[in-house]
């Protein structure tokens, strides 16, 4: 079926940024076109680092206290006492993480002599933060001010890297909502406006900025928050995205999650037959986000075929479902030797 790329999320159990980075490359270097930092100071727990750091701040306080052990049962903010919450006040951590990383990207880019290699920077969209932290009223009223301390960030890589780095925004609450309300994810992604959401942060974003989209059902304590019965809420979203994307701005992919092995064989082909309505633009890759332990090699291969025979063409990469950071360490390791299996299955 021809050659396929490996992604990586973004997070990774490592010690140390080189660590991970080395990492992901002695498993997959080959088939990489960007190359996470492995987000090692918050991979356990994602977004948790980043509201306890404006907590620290003095930006946001606790509303009501989570054990985050579930999504519904996290901490919830509000706005600091007597504060106007804006962008300016909040400092999200994304240039720390691209200083730290960069200088150990080029250094392992130029010994492994991969050229076209890119850094990759995640972070959640303005929506997902928000909601995460403050809940659905925190995404009314305050999400312009995580998009503006998001995109000044953003500005700050751009000045640090160029054209070094993909930004990747994930867009959890976005794709959850839209697996959820299904059927009727067609008429809450116009009314909520969630692929306009993502375009208008991409349109925030310097000219020329590189942007990948991570559609993401979550894996808090490595679970996922929902499941789709199918991938409709996938593509309907995937879809508005790039319908809606800002000129200038390159839409370098878009990865979807996609089943675990554990759809049954009479119904895969339904749940998987909605792949072939995506439509993005020409030059943005779809990675297929199917790479998982529990399936066989052999059972992945068949859904990898099954998938690229509905899409009518390769995947242009394989990927898991989320980040690794919430895996054991040879979990890990494993995946990412499974990833580039799959990628050069035949």
């Amino acid at each position: 079926m021809g050659a396929r790329n490996v992604h990586f999320v973004g997070s990774f159990p490592a010690e140390s940024t080189d660590d991970a980075m080395r990492a992901m490359l002695d498993g997959a270097g080959s088939r990489l076109r960007t190359l996470p930092t492995g987000e090692v100071r918050r991979y356990e727990w994602y977004i948790q680092p980043i509201l306890d750091d404006l907590v620290a701040q003095g930006a946001l306080e606790v509303k009501r206290e989570g054990s985050w052990m579930t999504s519904h049962e996290r901490t919830i903010h509000r706005a600091a006492r007597g504060v106007e919450l804006t962008g300016d006040m909040m400092e999200l951590g994304y240039l720390g993480e691209a200083r730290e990383a960069l200088p150990i990207f080029r250094t392992l880019r130029a010994e492994r002599d991969l050229p076209e290699l890119s850094l990759q920077i995640g972070m959640p969209t303005a929506f997902t933060l928000a909601f995460i932290a403050m809940g659905v009223r925190g995404v009314r009223r305050h999400r312009k001010a995580f998009q503006d301390a998001s995109i000044r960030d953003i500005e700050a890589i751009r000045d640090l890297a160029g054209d070094d780095v993909v930004v990747q925004l994930e867009a959890t609450a976005e794709m959850v909502l839209m697996a959820r309300t299904q059927p009727l994810h067609r008429w809450v992604d116009a009314a909520v406006g969630l692929g306009r959401g993502i375009a208008e942060m991409a349109a925030a974003t310097p000219p020329g900025t590189r942007i990948g989209v991570h559609l993401c059902l979550g894996s808090m304590k490595n679970k996922a928050r929902t499941t789709l019965r199918d991938t409709r809420p996938l593509v309907a979203l995937a879809n508005s995205i790039a319908r809606q994307w800002p000129s200038g701005r390159t839409l370098e992919f878009i990865h979807g999650p996609l089943a675990a092995g554990d759809i049954p064989p009479s119904t895969r082909a339904d749940f998987y037959a909605p792949l072939a309505g995506l439509e993005l633009p020409a030059g943005t890759r779809f990675y297929a986000g199917m790479v998982h332990e529990s399936p066989t090699e052999a059972e992945q291969i068949e859904t990898l075929h099954l998938i690229e025979t509905v899409v009518g063409r390769p995947v242009d990469g394989v990927a898991s479902a989320c980040g690794l950071g919430r895996r054991p360490r040879p979990i890990a390791d494993a995946l990412v030797a499974r990833a580039d299996l799959l990628a050069s299955a035949g």
